[in-house]
């Protein structure tokens, strides 16, 4: 039979009416998520004590204050003059041989935590990517172990380290080992889980063993993608181990303590710009490596 006259229309005013009270359920729920947020916000500012004015001056004299301290007093006429000169750029740099050198530390303390946290992530991201190992007690086991080392703050496991090996370099870098099996762990077992297991069912068929299939199955479709985390961790790791040198770990954060302990700011931003060059230097050539596998291995 057909419909009465005006049938239709009321089914679409009744859907209509159905999508306005949609319309305004959905703008409802989003100004109570807004507000709750906004609250938890400001809890969180006042706990903090962020929004607590007891500096002289304010918070604008002050800031504005440290920047001029922070900047150097170059004059133009003097700018290339020698380091004996005030108002030189050899003057504000004075102990770049030194600098340099443990930026060196640095440098080599970062890329050892790298290649050895790294390797350790990559052996136990297989043992904690759900669809590689059905051991649910072992594949648990592995991703506690990466939370426990993800979680420990840097500074923490240098002091740490420090107290058990002595102040150095050695606690810098078992502190980024320690650092990196965390992080990269879940990221190499997260990138393992998004894996093509077609590949592996193929291996298994021809009679390859477990070690077999992951050398042949997995690694294959997987390499640029876990050598893209893992030459991003290096940057990282470089940013990390110029701050853990101010806790005695050695490197160019001694440089940096030195300077925060004589208030030298001038030359702890001269400091600075130069671990933000060096990191400069290295992310251009991880950029260029990461495009470099992700083009060959597209072709």
């Amino acid at each position: 039979m057909m419909p009465q006259d005006g049938s239709s229309a009321v089914s679409l005013a009744d859907i209509e009416v159905e999508h306005r009270r949609r319309l305004r359920r959905g703008r409802m729920v989003t100004a109570v998520q807004f507000l709750a947020v906004s609250l938890v916000l400001a809890g969180s500012v006042q706990l903090s004590g962020a929004a607590d004015n007891t500096i002289d001056g304010g918070w604008g004299e002050r800031v504005a204050s440290f920047i001029d301290r922070l900047l150097p007093h170059l004059r133009a006429e003097a700018l290339f003059a020698d380091r004996a000169t005030s108002g030189s750029l050899a003057s504000w740099f004075h102990d770049l041989p030194r600098w340099l050198e443990a930026m060196r530390v640095t440098i080599a303390m970062a890329f050892v935590g790298t290649v050895v946290g790294g390797l350790i992530a990559f052996v136990l991201a297989f043992f904690a990517a759900s669809n590689l190992n059905t051991n649910t007690a072992l594949r648990q086991l592995v991703r506690r172990g990466f939370d426990a080392a993800r979680t420990i703050p840097d500074a923490i496991l240098a002091l740490i380290f420090a107290s058990a090996f002595s102040i150095g370099a050695v606690a810098g870098v078992l502190t980024l080992i320690v650092a990196t099996t965390g992080s990269l762990g879940k990221l190499f077992s997260e990138a393992l889980e998004n894996a093509q297991m077609q590949e592996v069912d193929a291996v298994r068929a021809t009679g390859g063993n477990w070690l077999q299939e992951m050398r042949f199955g997995i690694v294959p479709q997987m390499l640029p993608q876990l050598l893209s985390y893992w030459l991003l961790r290096m940057e990282i790791n470089l940013s990390v181990a110029a701050a853990l040198g101010v806790v005695g770990a050695g490197g160019i954060g001694v440089e940096l303590q030195r300077a925060i302990s004589f208030t030298e700011f001038d030359t702890y931003l001269a400091i600075l710009l130069l671990i933000v060059g060096c990191i400069f230097v290295l992310d251009t050539i991880s950029e260029r490596l990461r495009h470099h596998l992700i083009g060959g291995a597209a072709h």
